[in-house]
Formats: C-alpha cells, sequence, structure tokens
C-alpha cells in the first residue's frame, strides 16, 4: 500500500514506483495531483477507488509509465476519461491485464477497454500483456503512429490472428509471444506489398516466441522479385513453437542472426539466406540442417539438442566456408563432428559439450590451420585424439568431464599453446613426454584422480646446459590424489601464481622448487603434506598472496618471512602442528591476515608483533585459543590501523575491549558463546553478532543493556536480521 494521504500532494511532480511489485492498488484521489509529470506505474483498482479515470487531469504525464489491472475497469466510459490520447508526452506505454485470470474474460469489455486507451501518436514504445480479447483494436498498427520503434504484444490469449504491423515506417523490434490460438501467419500480418509499399520497412529484430499452436508462416501472394517483406531485419528469433511444420521465408534480404529453438515439427531444410552471418538452433529436427541450407557468409554456428543428428553433412560444409566459430552442444547421437573430407578451414573457434556418443575428432583436424580455440566437455566416449595431433595455431584447450580421455595429443608441445585445462578427467594417467610449448602461460589441472604425474617439461632444470624456455605465469593443481611427486628441477621463474589443493599423497618436495628470483605473486597450498619442507627454501621476494590450509605438517612459519616486504595477504587455516610464529616477526607490509583453526598456537596474540604492521587493515582470528577469556586491543598489542576486525569462535570469551582502536569501521563476531561485555569504539560504521546469545540478549533494541552502546551504528546485523 501507498500512503491514504498520498492524494493530498498536489504539488507532487514524479512519484517512481518501480519495482513494487506486492503493490495491489493506488490511493484514493490520485487525480489531484495535477503536476505529475513522472508515474511509473499506476494499478487499477476494483470499484471507484482507484480507477483509470484518475488519470484524466494528469495532463502533464511523460517519459514511461506502466497501467496495469486492466481487468477492473468496468466500462468504456472510465477508459474514454483516461484521456491517453491527449497525454503528447508519455513515450513508453505498458498495458497489462491479469496473468491468472481463473475464468473467462469479459472479451467484448476488454476489446472495447484497450479501443478506448489509444494513446497518442507520439509513443515510441508500447507493451500489450495479458490482453483477453478476440483481436486488436485497429490503432495498433496504424500508419499514424509513424514514432513507435518498438513493439511488443505478449500472451494475448484469445487472438487468433496478427494485426497488420507493416505500416509502422519506424519500428525497430517486434515481440510476439504467448499468442497460443494463432494457427497461420500470412500476408495480412504486412499489409498491403507492393514495390512502391514496403512492409517492416525499418524493423530490425522480430521475435515469435511460445506460440503452441502456430504451423505456418507463408506469404502464397508474394513473388519472388519483390525487395524482401523484411528489408532492413537483422535478427529472427523462433524459439518454442513446437507445431511449426512450413517452410520459413527466404525473402529476408538483410538477415544477419537467426535463432531457432524448440521448435522440433520443423522438418524443411532452412531457406537459403545468403547473408545469415549468425545462426542458432535448438531443438530441432536434423532435417533443417541437410544440404538445402545455403549460408556462404555464415560465421557462427550453435546447434544444440539437435535430433538424430550424427555428423554435419558434406552440403552444409560445403556451403559454410567463413565458418569461424562452432558450437555443438547435447547432440545425444553425435558420433563425429563432420563428414570426411570436408574441414572448415576459417574455424577459429569449436566448442563440444554434452556429446555423449561422440567418439572421435576428424582425422584432419590438425588441418584446421585457423582454430585457436578448442573446449571440449562432457564428452565420456572420446578416448584420444587423432594420431596427426592438435592444429598449429592453437592457444587455448579445455578439456572437462571426458572420462575415456586417455591421453593428450604428442604434438601438444609444439603448438601455440596458451592456456590449457584439464577438469574430470579420470582416465588421464600422464602427460607425453617432452618440453611444454613455449608460449604456455596458464595450465590448470583439476580432478583428475588417476593422474601420477605431471609434465616434465614444466621444470626447469638446475644443469647450465638445460634448454628448457617454459614460460608459465599460472599452475594450478586441485584433486589429484594419485600424484605422488614433481619432476625434478625448480619451478619456472616467470611463475606468478601457483595453486596446490587436495593433493594428499604427493610427497615431500624439494625447497628448492621456490627461489627467491621467480615472479611469484600468490602461493596457495591447501592439504599438502610436503609444505612444511617447501617453506623452508627462500620464498620470492614478489610474494603478494599467501594461503596455507589443512597443511598437519606445518609447525612454523618461514623465518625469514619478515623479509617479504611485498607480502599483503596471509591466510593460515587449520594447520594444526603449527605451534609458533617466527621469532623475527611476519611480513612488515601486511594489509589482511587471518588465522583460522590453528589450535596448538602457543605463541599469544600479543606476541605476533601486530603494533608493528603499519599497514594492517583487516585481521581475522578463528577457532582458536579456547581458554582465552579477555580480548583487548592493549593485550593484543593491535595496530591502530585496523579498519576491520574478525573474531569466531572462542569459546571462553567473556570480554571484548576496543575502545582504542579508533580506525575500526567494521565488527564480526562470531560463535561467541560466554561473550557478556563489549566495549566499542566510537567510529564503528558496521557491527555484525552471531550465535552469540548471551550478547544477543544484551543487545535487544530499545531493552538491552548494551543497546545504548550499538544503537548509534549505521548497519547493525544480529544473528542475520538487520536491526536497523
Amino acid at each position: 500500500m501507498l500512503p491514504e494521504g498520498m492524494g493530498n500532494l498536489i504539488n507532487l511532480r514524479h512519484l517512481d514506483i518501480t519495482g513494487t511489485i506486492r503493490l495491489q492498488e493506488m490511493p484514493p484521489r490520485m487525480g489531484n495531483l495535477t503536476n505529475l509529470q513522472t508515474l511509473s506505474k499506476f494499478i487499477v483498482g476494483k470499484g471507484s477507488r482507484s480507477g483509470i479515470e484518475e488519470l484524466k487531469n494528469l495532463c502533464h504525464l511523460r517519459g514511461e509509465i506502466c497501467i496495469s489491472g486492466l481487468h477492473n475497469v468496468g466500462n468504456i466510459r472510465a477508459a474514454i476519461d483516461a484521456n491517453l490520447k491527449n497525454k503528447t508526452n508519455i513515450e513508453e506505454l505498458m498495458m497489462a491485464w491479469r496473468s491468472d485470470f481463473d475464468g473467462l474474460p469479459n472479451e467484448r469489455n476488454e476489446m472495447d477497454v484497450l479501443e478506448f486507451l489509444q494513446p497518442h501518436k507520439n509513443l515510441k514504445k508500447l507493451t500489450v500483456e495479458f490482453y483477453g480479447g478476440a483481436k486488436f483494436p485497429s490503432w495498433i498498427g496504424d500508419a499514424s503512429f509513424s514514432t513507435l520503434v518498438r513493439l511488443n504484444l505478449k500472451t494475448c490469449r484469445n487472438i487468433t490472428s496478427l494485426p497488420s504491423l507493416g505500416r509502422l515506417s519506424s519500428l525497430k523490434d517486434l515481440w510476439i509471444g504467448g499468442m497460443r490460438k494463432v494457427k497461420t501467419i500470412g500476408i495480412e500480418f504486412c499489409g498491403e506489398v507492393s514495390h512502391s509499399a514496403k512492409p517492416f520497412q525499418s524493423l530490425k529484430s522480430l521475435s515469435f516466441e511460445d506460440m503452441e499452436e502456430w504451423e505456418d508462416w507463408s506469404f502464397p501472394n508474394v513473388v519472388e522479385d519483390v525487395e524482401g517483406l523484411f528489408p532492413c531485419l537483422l535478427e529472427l528469433t523462433i524459439q518454442n513453437c513446437p507445431k511449426l511444420i512450413g517452410k520459413l521465408s527466404s525473402l529476408l534480404p538483410s538477415l544477419l542472426e537467426l535463432r531457432i529453438s524448440n521448435c522440433p515439427a520443423l522438418k524443411v531444410p532452412l531457406p537459403r539466406l545468403v547473408s545469415v552471418c549468425g545462426l542458432n538452433v535448438k531443438e530441432c529436427s536434423e532435417a533443417v540442417l541437410r544440404g538445402g541450407f545455403d549460408a556462404a557468409a555464415i560465421t557462427m554456428l550453435k546447434i544444440r539438442k539437435i535430433s538424430r543428428l550424427t555428423c554435419l553433412r558434406i552440403g552444409f560444409m560445403q556451403s559454410s566456408a567463413a565458418l569461424e566459430s562452432l558450437v555443438i552442444k547435447d547432440c545425444s547421437e553425435l558420433t563425429s563432428l563432420w563428414e570426411e573430407p570436408e574441414l572448415p578451414f576459417n574455424l577459429n573457434c569449436l566448442k563440444i559439450g554434452y556429446c555423449a556418443n561422440l567418439e572421435k575428432l576428424p582425422n584432419r583436424f590438425q588441418s584446421l590451420t585457423s582454430l585457436g580455440e578448442l573446449k571440449i566437455e562432457h564428452c565420456p566416449r572420446l578416448v584420444s585424439f587423432p594420431e596427426t595431433g592438435l592444429p598449429p595455431i592453437l592457444r587455448r584447450l579445455v578439456l572437462r568431464f571426458c572420462e575415456g580421455l586417455k591421453s593428450l595429443p604428442h604434438n601438444y608441445t609444439s603448438c601455440a599453446l596458451e592456456y590449457l585445462e584439464i577438469l574430470m578427467c579420470s582416465s588421464l594417467i600422464c602427460f607425453p613426454k617432452g618440453e611444454l610449448p613455449t608460449t604456455l602461460k596458464e595450465m590448470s589441472i583439476a580432478n583428475c584422480e588417476n593422474l601420477v604425474s605431471l609434465p616434465e617439461g614444466m621444470m626447469q632444470q638446475r644443469f647450465s646446459y638445460s634448454n628448457n624456455t617454459c614460460c608459465l605465469h599460472v599452475l594450478i593443481i586441485i584433486n589429484c590424489p594419485s600424484l605422488k611427486s614433481f619432476p625434478r628441477g625448480k619451478l619456472p621463474s616467470t611463475l606468478v601464481r601457483l595453486v596446490i589443493t587436495n593433493c594428499t599423497k604427493l610427497e615431500v618436495i624439494s625447497k628448492k622448487m621456490l627461489h627467491k628470483d621467480m615472479a611469484l605473486e600468490e602461493l596457495s597450498i591447501s592439504n599438502f603434506p610436503g609444505l612444511e619442507c617447501l617453506l623452508q627454501g627462500n620464498l620470492p621476494t614478489n610474494l603478494r598472496q599467501l594461503i596455507i590450509g589443512v597443511c598437519e605438517n606445518l609447525k612454523s612459519l618461514p623465518h625469514q618471512m619478515q623479509n617479504l616486504t611485498s607480502l599483503r595477504d596471509l591466510t593460515i587455516n587449520y594447520c594444526r602442528g603449527l605451534v609458533s610464529f617466527p621469532v623475527g616477526g611476519l611480513a612488515p607490509n601486511l594489509a589482511s591476515l587471518q588465522i583460522e583453526g590453528c589450535e596448538n598456537l602457543k605463541t599469544p596474540i600479543s606476541e605476533w608483533g601486530l603494533h608493528r604492521l603499519n599497514s594492517l587493515s583487516s585481521l581475522t582470528i578463528s577457532n582458536m585459543f579456547p581458554d582465552m577469556v579477555s580480548f583487548s586491543d592493549d593485550e593484543c598489542y593491535l595496530p591502530t590501523s585496523l579498519t576491520s576486525l574478525s573474531i569466531w569462535g572462542m569459546e571462553s570469551l567473556a570480554s571484548l575491549a576496543l575502545q582504542n582502536l579508533t580506525s575500526v569501521q567494521h565488527l564480526h563476531v562470531s560463535f561467541c558463546t560466554k561473550l557478556c561485555s563489549l566495549v566499542l569504539p566510537p567510529t564503528l560504521a558496521s557491527l555484525e553478532i552471531k550465535d552469540c546469545p548471551i550478547l544477543k540478549e544484551r543487545c535487544l533494541k530499545d531493552k538491552g543493556e548494551d543497546w545504548p552502546k550499538i544503537s548509534h551504528i549505521p548497519n547493525l546485523l544480529i544473528d542475520f536480521k538487520h536491526i536497523h
């Protein structure tokens, strides 16, 4: 509800109630607001409380307005009184009836209402939604609406034929959907057609969606020498039209993109569309892609859920010489991509997914000399690549959920790979021998449960005569439980990011793998038993982020940590073997520190040296120090630079005193069940309390003992509930 007295604000000029989806009706006397210029929504109520006639004297309305609840308009007189025809500044109009109408609509009344709600000719955008009349009034499609550029006709459930819209000279975007009684679309849709009268002369985008009974789209009396019924049409979308069987029009001289989705009855080849460069076909018969289709200019093809498609036919590939991007998904009967010897030589992007029976790639696959990106996912029967190997300039190779894949092509080392991702390829055991491509910058390997070794060429050997030129920037290895060791040598000096997670059998590896002259900026290691040895070497001086999690053998942090002057973020989670901090202290320029679940750490917070960290702004301490009763800025020597502090899971903590931390703006306290005393800095802008039952009771709004201490905080959240 809006306030009952809204109608008294006679000087109001702008009322924007966009997005008020639960608003049921307008308050009474809205017609008094004669100065209104902006009214984003008007909901017609039942009876006279907020009838549509309230719009009569709102002569200054401009811009956009949505009028909903039109099923509540009881008589024609009210629609006439709304006086939309004289509101010259309304540019965008939406008219909506009831979407869940549970009875038969009053067709005659709805037709009359829409007839007399005719807007001014200056209208630019019009949407009619859930209209229940049997036909549209004559003004929809009238040539006098010469400025109309967008028209949406949605779910008009009793319409049996579409209005003549071809005379709308400025119409650029037309969307028609949910006309469940329309069976045919013919020449009446266009209006008069001749060499001098070209329909839809400005239309660029046309969409038909959710047309349940639509069977045929034809123009039997139009001769082929007419220069197109849609001379400027660039995009055509036909979606969820399950009974459409007729041949699509070929009179589309400018069409660039064609999208057909869920039209299973369409069993004729697509027409000759010489200008189309983008074709997207989904949930249709394989017949639409047979040899009759001719699109010499096509550069992008997306195919999804095409029944009975086993491969792309020769005729189709011959007509697609310009093809640059090919995406095939959810074609369960596909066994090969295309019939030999045809190859789309200009192809530069190929993506294949969810093709359960795809067994092989074309034998001449290496001859795709323009292919730069290859992505294959959820193709479980694909076992290997052709012996000829990968295309020579391939830059990105992504293999996901190819459970049957046993090996990579041997020539992958000689192509132009820059990015290699392998995910959930459970049959892959090892990599081919040899060096990695010198161009490879990023390699990600995850969830390959039987992988036992990594490519030898990823390491820089210790011998001076080595010609290894690996230039990896990013190396990510996640959930490879059979992986036992790294190859010998050092990690590439070019490595910027290294992530190793859940490789539980990975043995202790050489501390010389990392060296101080590396470019490494991010090191993230989790569930890795060999971490202790690795961190005792010379950590790279460029390191900016260090994340260590669930490393049971880690007993201490690197002794030289104070030398890591570039380190900004340090996170240590659940390293139960950690018992002490380095004597020399932490990295001096830390901005963020998170220590969680290190329950055996004996070094008290006061000895962490936090007061020397003048750049530290964020601190999180979680599930530690089970016997700590009091936490204060004085006792813990916290730096005054802190702006954010989070304390979790301190079981015995009873008192929290932070009055001297005048820079802290955000405080988060969780799972401190005994916490009962709170002293806060005056600068706090955000306080979140979760699962602290005693403190919650003390902070009850207007009732709790600590409410006066926190009532001034702008953003206050207690157990996921915003207090204010």
